[in-house]
């Protein structure tokens, strides 16, 4: 085998449909017994994730109210955001893996890799370059002992019925609301929203008690929990092997995004892994030029601004973020915010 990819999420089966439209075998190992399950972020992107099939599209949304305290205030983007079901849409991106002659092999665990061989829990299969797509707890990482940042949230998710305004989202911000990110209320249609939050702990405390604020008693559905790592990391390559997406943490350290970060940087790993097969490279050398060096370029200074902004937004009461408001405009503020809503 030419490349062998662990995880079949969206940075795993970009980076293995890039390699196989170039004639190179690909294989992709996924733990799951269905691909796109369980579903792991709430799917609200802006167009900067590309063209996206209709039938993978739940909503669009245009206005963000942004709460803080007893107070808010809303701004209004130039492009919509576009509200994905995130099954579909993982689906979606492994049957474009497919079509390009990439093979996977479901409900099929990594437990290993030496000597050029991938040991997983069915067989060993021998491999030129293995690419670690699984997650910000990867597996591959540990395997191969690629240091990973210790910065963790925790996210939780649930489905609400109720009245919404579907072209509103809310994101709601406070140390009592969810310490060290927010939380959001993403409408899916009038009846229905996607409501969570991120923070740094407790999170079933913390969206209890944010369900009680925004809605009282309410019945909740599907209930979904992940966790994500966050900032930068220190090397996302070794010999033979390269991390990409969430196993190399390149998602906003805010807003926990990760699917159009993830979208740049499976593109420059795909190219990276066709010039290292071309080449006969598998060098970390190589690897460090032609994939981290490269990604690093576009995503490290736009990290570390999520990271300070992070640090900030920490540090400041509610009343002080209404005053940057008042100073800096509400556009400047939310545009620091990191959450993709005004990109264009």
């Amino acid at each position: 085998m030419d490349v062998i990819i662990v995880g079949a999420g969206p940075a795993g089966c970009r980076t293995a449909e890039i390699v196989a439209k170039k004639g190179y075998e690909v294989l992709v190992l996924e733990e799951h017994p269905r691909i796109g399950k369980p579903t792991q972020c709430t799917g609200l992107v802006s167009k900067n994730i590309g063209k996206i099939p209709k039938e993978i599209v739940v909503n669009k949304i245009k206005r963000a109210r942004f709460c803080c305290g007893n107070g808010f205030f809303e701004i209004e983007s130039k492009q919509k955001m576009i509200l994905l079901d995130r099954e579909k849409y993982d689906v979606w991106l492994a049957e474009k893996a497919k079509k390009a002659g990439v093979k996977f092999k479901l409900s099929t665990r990594f437990l290993g890799f030496e000597n050029g061989k991938v040991l997983t829990n069915k067989e060993k299969i021998e491999t030129k370059i293995l690419v670690g797509a699984d997650g910000p707890n990867s597996s591959v990482a540990k395997a191969v002992g690629i240091e990973l940042p210790k910065n963790l949230l925790f996210a939780l998710q649930v489905n609400v019925n109720s009245k919404f305004d579907s072209d509103l989202v809310e994101l709601w911000f406070g140390k009592d609301i969810a310490p060290g990110s927010f939380a959001w209320v993403v409408p899916e249609n009038e009846k229905v929203a996607r409501v969570g939050l991120l923070t740094e702990k407790n999170p079933n405390f913390y969206l209890e008690n944010f369900l009680k604020k925004r809605f009282g008693k309410i019945e909740i559905k599907n209930k979904t929990g992940d966790f994500l790592r966050y900032g930068i990391i220190k090397k996302s390559v070794s010999n033979r092997v390269l991390l990409v997406g969430d196993a190399a943490c390149q998602i906003k350290p805010f807003s926990g995004g990760g699917l159009v970060y993830n979208k740049i940087s499976s593109e420059i790993a795909g190219k990276a892994i066709v010039k290292s097969l071309e080449e006969n490279d598998f060098s970390e050398e190589f690897l460090l030029e032609n994939y981290e060096k490269k990604w690093k370029e576009k995503l490290f200074w736009p990290i570390m601004r999520g990271l300070a902004f992070k640090w900030i937004f920490s540090k400041i009461s509610k009343q002080t973020i209404f005053s940057l408001v008042k100073n800096f405009g509400i556009t400047n503020f939310a545009s620091f915010l990191d959450v993709d809503f005004l990109q264009k």
